[in-house]
Formats: C-alpha cells, sequence, structure tokens
C-alpha cells in the first residue's frame, strides 16, 4: 500500500441499494457455503500441506473475504497507509470500529500483511470453524480464567513477534448507528502488556451495508472508506495510564469516523 488512497471499486459507481429479499436469502447462503469451503480447505493444508502455512493461510482469508466483500457489492477504499508507519519487528494492533458483519471481511480484503483476529471464545465452540480458526492462528483471549489469560497473553505476543498483526474490536460489541462505542479495557491491557503498536481503523458507512442482526435488510453497492489512523505506541504508556490510552485510541477513532471528505 504505497498511496495515501487506494481503491478497489468498479470504475462507475452504481447507487446504493436495499437488496431484495431473494438477493439477501442468496448471499447469507453463499456466504455459509464459501465459508465452509475456506475452512476444510484451511484443514487440509494443515493436515497435508503444513509448509509456507502462514502464507497459505493469508492467501485463503484474503480469497474468502474477497468472495463475501463481492457478493455484498461493497464499493470500498481505502484511505491512510497502515504499512509505513510499522517499524520491522513491532508488535501490531489494529483496533477497528464495529457496525457490521462485513467488517471482517473488509479487513481481510482492505489491509496489508498477515492479519489475523482475536475472536470471542464462543466461535471456538462452532464445529469445523473452531479448527480452521485455530489451524489460521486466529486467537481468543479468555479474560475470565486468570491462568488461562496469561498463556492466551503469551501466545499473543509469540505471534505478533513472528509477524502477525493481531485485528480487534475494542469496543467488545457492535454500534447500532455506527458511532463509536467506549472502548472495554481487554484490548488496551493487551496493548500494554505487549508493548504493542496500536493501528486505529475505522470503515466508515459500512454499518449501512449490513445493520446489526437485521440480515434481510441489507444495502448492496454501499460506498464505504477504510480509514488508517496514526500509530499509536504503547510503550509509553503502563496500566496506570490506560485509560488515557483508552481514550487517545477512541477520539482518533470517533474523529476520523466524523470527517467527511468536502
Amino acid at each position: 500500500m504505497n498511496s495515501s488512497t487506494q481503491t478497489a471499486n468498479t470504475k462507475k459507481q452504481s447507487q446504493p441499494k436495499k437488496a431484495g429479499l431473494i438477493r439477501a436469502l442468496w448471499v447469507i447462503s453463499y456466504s455459509i457455503v464459501v465459508t465452509g469451503k475456506y475452512c476444510l480447505k484451511t484443514l487440509y493444508f494443515a493436515f497435508f500441506s503444513k509448509k509456507n502455512m502462514r502464507s497459505k493461510v493469508d492467501k485463503i482469508l484474503f480469497d474468502w473475504s474477497s468472495r463475501l466483500v463481492r457478493a455484498g457489492r461493497l464499493e470500498w477504499e481505502v484511505e491512510g497507509d497502515l504499512e509505513a508507519q510499522v517499524e520491522e519487528g513491532r508488535r501490531v494492533i489494529i483496533m477497528c470500529n464495529h457496525s457490521s458483519a462485513y467488517d471482517i471481511p473488509l479487513a481481510f480484503t482492505a489491509l496489508p500483511g498477515s492479519i489475523r483476529m482475536i475472536s470471542k471464545k464462543e466461535m471456538f465452540s462452532i464445529p469445523l470453524l473452531s479448527s480452521a480458526m485455530k489451524a489460521a492462528e486466529i486467537l481468543s483471549i479468555n479474560r475470565q480464567n486468570r491462568q488461562q489469560a496469561i498463556k492466551d497473553l503469551k501466545i499473543a505476543r509469540e505471534k505478533m513477534e513472528s509477524g502477525i498483526r493481531i485485528w480487534m474490536f475494542p469496543e467488545g460489541t457492535r454500534s447500532a448507528n455506527g458511532e463509536v462505542i467506549p472502548l472495554k479495557k481487554g484490548g488496551i491491557r493487551l496493548a500494554i502488556d505487549t508493548n504493542a503498536l496500536i493501528i486505529p481503523v475505522v470503515m466508515q458507512d459500512i454499518y449501512q451495508v449490513l445493520p446489526n442482526k437485521k440480515w434481510l435488510k441489507m444495502r448492496l453497492h454501499q460506498p464505504v472508506k477504510v480509514k488508517v489512523g496514526q500509530a499509536i505506541d504503547c510503550r509509553e504508556f503502563d496500566v496506570e495510564h490506560r485509560h488515557e490510552l483508552s481514550e487517545l485510541v477512541y477520539n482518533s477513532m470517533k474523529r476520523m469516523l466524523e470527517e467527511r471528505n468536502s
């Protein structure tokens, strides 16, 4: 990503419109089938072809997410340069607002590097998906169990040191109206504990693509802008100043969401 703005749209944008019932049901069904297909592909490589597994998973995640983004007919662009802000060897946590089911596939489609999510532990109870997520190095941190949390943090630190960029939603839940919700303490504490570089990212207007828990109110051809903010170095903060760090990340995300090009 060398330029300040990259676009993955068709040359001629269509006007956003609500998807009909048949189209919405098709997208849902297609997304389930495609997700199952790429879960199986991940497990195939994990069992039979482990060489260069991470790069294979990078491609799988990109292919999977790109298909979902195309199915939803998103018209998206990236503003800002993530790659230019990352020093070699630094641990990186990408913190993004959360207001649509399309946040995840668009992240894997639009942003560079070996990105892996921190997922809710409930996702690891779903057959097939849980096995594929583990094989793909998707992480989970159990803050309810101190001993397990310590182990999870150690794994997260090791993954970051090996080149993985952790992607997380610091709000902890989806916003219903696209505005930033006050951040939970877990993500901020993780960033401090690992001396990470936080990259704030927002997806402007993505909540209009698929409102929270409203699958049949999908909008097609919705323009979405992925904004990459200024990196924040967590080596400058300790646990006692976690609230200042949280406010800094929150204000950065809020400002980017509210800014509109004239």
